[in-house]
């Protein structure tokens, strides 16, 4: 087994049928699952700010809270200059996730049952595949990398670096995973005997290479937003949630029997009942750790590259909690990139082939459980709201609150006044409206607001929030108007993409 895929990496890969046969299905199952995948909250806000973004410094500028660099944001504000038809954000991303594919198939020394099973892993078959979201162009840029980084040719710096820039201006967690990479450039340069000069020089052009992603992905002072003030608010139970990443990234099987099952993972969910799990789960994460760290044990450079990243994640996620399973998943890419570049100075032995496999099965397991769901379940019900807009009647007037805006807004393609904020807006920014989203009467005041200034005793309001957290959220709103719940879309796997459609009232 091992010689047969040794021989086969040392071939032509364009000419083994094997790997074409997986791209050709890897196509029609993220297709498949495109085709059914219905956009959601984190999707539709970036499309907002994008399409109504006029210039390119204006979407600079719109984007200043988000906390991402501009990348994703600038692909997004190209596309809306052509459409607003979202249909082609889907397609830009899936031919993206296509790519990575395709790079990995066909340019990487993996072994080929690795690159039989890797397409059909959980991140690459859908949270980095279906989601269109910024991370895929992060992995992109380090599958790139990874091919050009050990060759030597004509321009090798330019196009090194302009990858290194690009890959850690999508994201934060790309950024770190860039900084490992240049670490790994470092240490071949440290092998290959380079000048100290020289050395020295790329270790300043990395530094350098950073500076503009992380002035983006600061806030701005008057968001008050910094590194002291999640400092402050740091608990032990972030450093728990961090100690979970790296079995989320390596075991993001879904807890299946719960209707709402993205972002969990089944193990953690089931801490509350069985309570030994809480010992069982940290030391699992850990073990999934010395297994990576032992099988690219044989080549350091690639060891680093894992430990870094790792590293490096596990210090920002006591700062920014890694809650959901795509920011752990950029460890398990981390992995995958460090075996990618292992494998191009040192043959897997069988028991690390193996180890790899089983890794990879529980990785498919996820994915075809996650596939399946997205195919046969509305993931948002965003691309309903029309639905509800027209059960609204002709002379009533309609608005939907703050947090229910990105939705509609993006599946209608208008501005709208929001209740709860006072204000007309074509796109959210994340500045000072997230202090107005703490006022506990912001529905009332809003309502009574609007009824005085346009004299009126009816509007319909289209939330995301059903009616026990409306009135969590405003204990007076029930006391103070008459609300009555007239429709709702509430069978959506990401439990914040249900619609609920109101008729509030002066009483």
């Amino acid at each position: 087994m091992e010689t047969d895929l040794q021989n086969t990496n040392s071939k032509n890969p364009f000419s083994n049928p094997l790997l074409w046969a997986v791209f050709g299905l890897y196509i029609i199952i993220a297709s498949c699952t495109m085709y059914h995948h219905e956009l959601w909250g984190d999707e539709f806000h970036s499309w907002n700010i994008a399409k109504g973004s006029g210039s390119f410094f204006d979407l600079i500028y719109n984007r200043r809270y988000e906390g991402h660099p501009p990348v994703w944001y600038i692909v997004l504000w190209i596309i809306s200059k052509f459409t607003h038809n979202l249909i082609y954000v889907k397609i830009i991303h899936l031919t993206l996730a296509i790519l990575v594919i395709f790079v990995m198939l066909f340019y990487s020394p993996l072994p080929t049952g690795t690159k039989i099973l890797l397409p059909f892993g959980y991140y690459f078959i859908f949270e980095y595949a279906i989601l269109s979201r910024n991370y895929v162009l992060a992995v992109l840029a380090g599958f790139l990398i990874c091919v050009i980084i050990n060759k030597e040719f004509k321009y090798k710096s330019i196009v090194y670096y302009s990858l290194l820039f690009f890959m850690s201006n999508v994201h934060l967690i790309g950024m770190l995973l860039a900084g490992s990479l240049h670490l790994y450039f470092l240490i071949s340069s440290v092998e290959q005997k380079k000048k100290r000069s020289f050395i020295a020089l790329h270790a300043l052009l990395g530094i350098l290479i950073f500076l503009p992603a992380i002035h983006f992905i600061s806030q701005p002072p008057e968001s008050k937003i910094d590194i002291l003030y999640y400092v402050v608010r740091w608990t032990p139970s972030i450093f728990a949630i961090d100690l979970q990443a790296p079995l989320r990234a390596f075991a993001p099987i879904p807890a299946w029997w719960e209707y709402n099952f993205w972002n969990t993972q089944f193990l953690l969910q089931l801490h509350p009942t069985y309570r030994i799990l809480k010992i069982i789960s940290p030391l699992l994460a850990f073990t999934f750790i010395v297994l990576g760290c032992y099988i690219l044990y044989d080549n350091k450079k690639s060891l680093v590259v894992f430990i870094a990243n790792v590293v490096v994640t596990f210090l920002v996620g006591n700062i920014f909690a890694l809650l959901t399973q795509r920011y752990s998943g950029f460890i398990f890419i981390g992995f995958i990139i460090s075996l990618w570049l292992y494998c191009y100075d040192t043959p897997l032995q069988k028991n690390k082939k193996i180890i790899v496999l089983v890794l990879l099965c529980i990785q498919l397991i996820a994915g075809v459980f996650i596939v399946t769901k997205d195919i046969e379940l509305p993931f948002s019900n965003g691309y309903r709201v029309k639905e509800l807009i027209n059960e609204v009647p002709p002379n009533e007037k309609m608005f939907p609150d703050y947090c229910a805006f990105n939705t509609i807004s993006a599946c209608t393609d208008q501005s709208y006044y929001c209740v709860d904020i006072e204000r007309n807006i074509s796109f959210i920014v994340w500045g000072n409206d997230k202090t107005m989203l703490d006022d506990k009467t912001r529905y009332c005041d809003g309502l009574n607001y609007l009824f005085k200034k346009d004299s009126i005793k009816t509007v319909y309001l289209i939330s995301i929030s059903p009616p026990a957290l409306l009135d969590k959220t405003d204990k007076k709103l029930f006391y103070s108007f008459d609300v009555e719940l007239v429709d709702k879309r509430d069978d959506a796997i990401e439990k914040g993409s249900n619609l609920y459609l109101y008729k509030i009232s002066a009483l």
